[in-house]
């Protein structure tokens, strides 16, 4: 069963016997909220104009980031996927992922931040809910779960954390909202959550 985490709080990434997490997921997902009236009792929901962000750090420097336009850097094993929907994924429905291979991060990459952001204007109020959860991708099991309310008039929301210390690697969960249109600002609103 996974650990259903609150603001703030840290998992090791770890399975059950000690050993470490070499290949995870991170899966994010958000719901859309209901329009009023006849649309919403239809079904019909707003269509957001939300993306995922995997920004990569080493002691505080900017190293990469790695989203839909960039899914993926042959010099860090992460990567973007898309697709994996409630129906792709039954009962997640996480809307975008990011894989790591965190035996195969250079020994200076210590951080990898996940955040949801607009850079069109688009805000968090047609969104209802939001998460982020962990996954030990090599055995399928959801270690962490990080569910919150996400709707307001922010444009992005800064997820979670994977930092490693000493060696091991742990998740943070941060919910943290920020105003951003720019990728820059996206940056700076990470920056003050380092």
């Amino acid at each position: 069963m996974p650990v259903l985490m609150a603001m703030g709080q840290q998992v090791p990434l770890s399975r059950p016997d000690g050993r470490p997490i070499n290949l995870m997921r991170v899966g994010i997902g958000w719901q859309p909220a209901p329009r009023p009236g006849l649309l919403g009792a239809l079904g019909l929901h707003h269509r957001d104009r939300l993306g995922t962000f995997a920004v990569l750090y080493s002691q505080g420097q900017f190293l990469d980031v790695l989203f839909a336009d960039n899914p993926r850097n042959p010099d860090q094993p992460v990567e973007y996927i898309t697709g994996l929907t409630a129906e792709d994924v039954p009962g997640e429905g996480d809307s975008e992922s990011f894989f790591a291979r965190l035996s195969l991060l250079p020994p200076h990459a210590d951080r990898i931040v996940f955040a949801v952001s607009s850079f069109d204007g688009s805000t968090f109020a047609t969104v209802h809910r939001a998460h982020c959860r962990l996954v030990d991708e090599s055995l399928g099991h959801e270690l962490a779960r990080y569910a919150f309310p996400a709707t307001g008039s922010h444009t992005a929301l800064i997820m979670a954390e994977v930092t490693r210390s000493a060696g091991a690697w742990t998740m943070t969960a941060l919910g943290e909202p920020a105003t951003c249109t720019t990728f820059a600002d996206l940056l700076q609103a990470i920056g003050r959550h380092g």
